[in-house]
């Protein structure tokens, strides 16, 4: 089993990181997509990521609200290319941001992150918290493989997104969440991933996450599909060796 994204080099998150990935290993994980938000966290997840290559895969991303340093990120993906597996996490914010003029420069910014995928053939990760839809018409005829980063979007954007060929990643927060109950018995298990976005969206409502929960997130859609948990982790975990490149020789 796999989560496609964890926030393990966040600066408020895990005191210490490589006790997360020695219990993960112990728990049965095969990997952990190391996600990040900001320059500083970027640099922390590349240099993490060496210590454990085959098990932490790292992106590197400019969130809407949290990036800093913009044009070093973007030189940061570029030279590190072969090193990353994917963009992200980038997009749009409308939950923080009601200001409709730092919107649109939300948008300018994304727009920079979809073609730099494009360029360089990595997946993009997508947050796009109450901004779903126009992420979503942002990327559609982006030629990017797109994941929508912890969706939360409403059920007939799913089906847009699934026609796409695109990806849904169901967090934990299935674990409380009514509407994402829904988007699990929505979505097909070959457009799912699962995630965790630790340290947050804790099963255990006020607690810290960690990677190893999204085996509770297995367990719930194992009773909306009706097929065993371990299936899904297994199938889930070939959806982001196919998506991330998982395996496979980095180009230069």
């Amino acid at each position: 089993m796999i989560d496609i994204h964890c926030h393990l080099c966040y600066p408020q998150g895990y005191e210490n990181p490589e006790e997360i990935v020695k219990k993960a290993k112990e728990k049965g994980m095969k990997g952990i997509i190391a996600s990040s938000a900001r320059f500083d966290e970027s640099l922390r997840v590349l240099e993490f990521a060496k210590k454990h290559p085959d098990f932490v895969f790292p992106t590197i991303g400019y969130h809407p609200i949290e990036g800093t340093e913009l044009e070093k990120t973007i030189q940061l993906i570029k030279n590190q290319r072969k090193n990353i597996v994917g963009v992200g996490e980038v997009g749009l914010d409308y939950h923080w941001e009601k200001d409709l003029k730092k919107r649109e420069k939300q948008k300018e910014v994304f727009k920079k992150f979809i073609s730099l995928a494009k360029e360089l053939g990595l997946p993009l990760v997508i947050h796009s918290w109450d901004a779903e839809k126009d992420c979503f018409e942002m990327v559609k005829d982006s030629e990017v493989n797109c994941v929508f980063h912890c969706f939360s979007g409403s059920l007939d954007l799913a089906k847009e997104i699934i026609s796409s060929g695109f990806w849904i990643s169901i967090s934990t927060q299935i674990c409380f969440s009514k509407h994402h109950k829904k988007l699990a018995k929505l979505v097909p298990l070959e457009n799912i991933l699962l995630e965790t976005d630790s340290p947050w969206l804790s099963p255990n409502r006020g607690e810290k996450n960690y990677p190893w929960n999204i085996r509770c997130s297995a367990e719930k859609i194992s009773k909306i599909k009706g097929i065993p948990a371990e299936e899904i982790l297994e199938l889930t975990w070939e959806n982001a060796r196919r998506v991330f490149g998982l395996g496979v020789t980095k180009k230069t």
